[in-house]
């Protein structure tokens, strides 16, 4: 098959990006009063509990609808105290949530306990899987266990370990923090899928994991370095790499799977232990912080109170952006009461700053350049000033990943990711 390869660019790192989480030891904050459930996650959720029950860690508390359902858990055990538009999404909309107020017990439900793994076969592993609420962790929050459903003969396991967004750090620190589950989790994804190979792709600058990652490396997974580009962690960008292959919508089309680190390691919990999804690493980050650092954390905490408890934010920062997710890929919203839903990876709090206008278009094509996906964002943003959706379809504006890069690269500083994002949403409704 003959292809172009995606693109990618250098985004130099000072200080300020990674290094400020990247060398502060991990902290937990699990003890949260309240959590809460939001109740939409690509598709509508429905309740399964009502106002005035009470819950376990790990009970099911919704079910997600659509084509690819999936369960969502309690994160503590307590009292379910409303279910209510009452907290903000990181969608910056706010939606129903499950609120639960903590007991601080730690109850367990009765179905998180040890399986005999060895007696598990794939189809009972990916049942597992699903009924644990297992998501991609590297932002999709894609249901894992689809991945693992398809017809297509597989052949290559692809780990998603290079977490090329700046500034965020958890699937670095997890990694080093869980290195055996993590290759329990490869694995235990091997056997599901059919793979006969596994590679766990991360950035060649990271000689530490890597050297860690050789000591714990077993027959047929191998280590395969990425260059410190963005977006190296892309899906496709990895597959383009390893097997020299392409493909129009999903991986399976060519062999492969591909799985974020961390999403490997939610498996192993879920597989040795029937542990659902109700904790996960999250950075929290950006010279508005005082101390910034990987935190563990019960999905459905505020981020605010997770904020207070690690040394609140920066002398002197009175007013900043909340970036939700990355800096590139991710959403600002101007407050801080945002939920941890269980696929947020990042918390950016940026003091802020007066910034320049926008200039208009000088038409250097760099926006085109570097589109890893080969668009032209800049003709696509006037489709959208000119609400022209056949225009939108024409330039195949639902292609776009959402990278960020576009606006990253414009010399006039032109919002083009904003336009980008209602391009794809205006193609994809139609």
């Amino acid at each position: 098959m003959i292809f172009r390869k995606s693109t990618s660019i250098h985004i130099s790192e000072h200080p300020g990006h990674k290094q400020l989480s990247l060398f502060t030891p991990p902290s937990e904050y699990k003890k949260p009063e309240m959590v809460y459930i939001p109740l939409v996650e690509g598709d509508p959720c429905e309740a399964v509990v009502a106002v005035g029950d009470h819950v376990l860690v790990g009970q099911v508390v919704a079910q997600r609808k659509g084509r690819f359902g999936l369960p969502l858990h309690a994160s503590v055990s307590g009292e379910v105290t409303s279910i209510s538009k009452k907290m903000w999404h990181a969608s910056g909309m706010m939606v129903n949530m499950i609120e639960i107020k903590n007991d601080f017990k730690e109850t367990l439900d009765p179905s998180i306990k040890p399986n005999d793994v060895a007696k598990l076969t794939p189809s009972q592993m990916i049942e597992i899987v699903k009924n644990c609420g297992i998501v991609g962790l590297g932002g999709s929050g894609f249901p894992t266990f689809v991945k693992y459903s398809s017809k297509c003969e597989i052949h290559t396991l692809i780990v998603n370990a290079v977490e090329c967004e700046p500034y965020l750090t958890a699937d670095y620190v997890l990694l080093k923090q869980k290195t055996d589950e993590l290759i329990r989790g490869i694995q235990y994804a091997m056997k599901m899928s059919g793979a006969s190979h596994a590679y766990i792709c991360i950035k060649q600058d990271k000689v530490q994991a890597i050297a860690l990652l050789e000591d714990h490396l077993q027959d047929h997974i191998s280590i395969f370095p990425v260059k410190d580009v963005y977006p190296a962690g892309w899906e496709k960008y990895l597959v383009q790499r390893v097997t020299n292959q392409t493909y129009k919508m999903l991986p399976s089309e060519v062999g492969v799977v591909v799985n974020n680190a961390a999403t490997l390691i939610a498996m192993c919990a879920a597989i040795e232990e029937n542990q659902p999804l109700v904790e996960k690493m999250v950075t929290f980050t950006g010279q508005g912080l005082a101390h910034p650092q990987n935190v563990l954390v019960k999905i459905g905490t505020l981020a605010n109170e997770v904020i207070r408890a690690i040394g609140s934010y920066a002398d002197g920062v009175t007013d900043a952006n909340f970036i939700v997710g990355g800096p590139m890929t991710g959403r600002t919203l101007l407050f801080d009461s945002v939920v941890i839903h269980r696929s947020l990876g990042g918390i950016v709090v940026m003091p802020k700053e007066s910034s320049a206008p926008a200039l208009p278009c000088m038409g250097c094509g760099k926006c085109v350049e570097i589109c890893p996906v080969f668009l032209s964002p800049v003709l696509i943003k006037n489709a959208v000033d000119k609400k022209d959706k056949d225009l939108m379809i024409a330039l195949k504006a639902d292609k776009c990943m959402m990278c960020g890069l576009c606006s990253y690269i414009c010399p006039s500083r032109i919002e083009l990711t904003d336009a980008m994002s209602k391009a794809r949403a205006t193609v994809l409704k139609r």
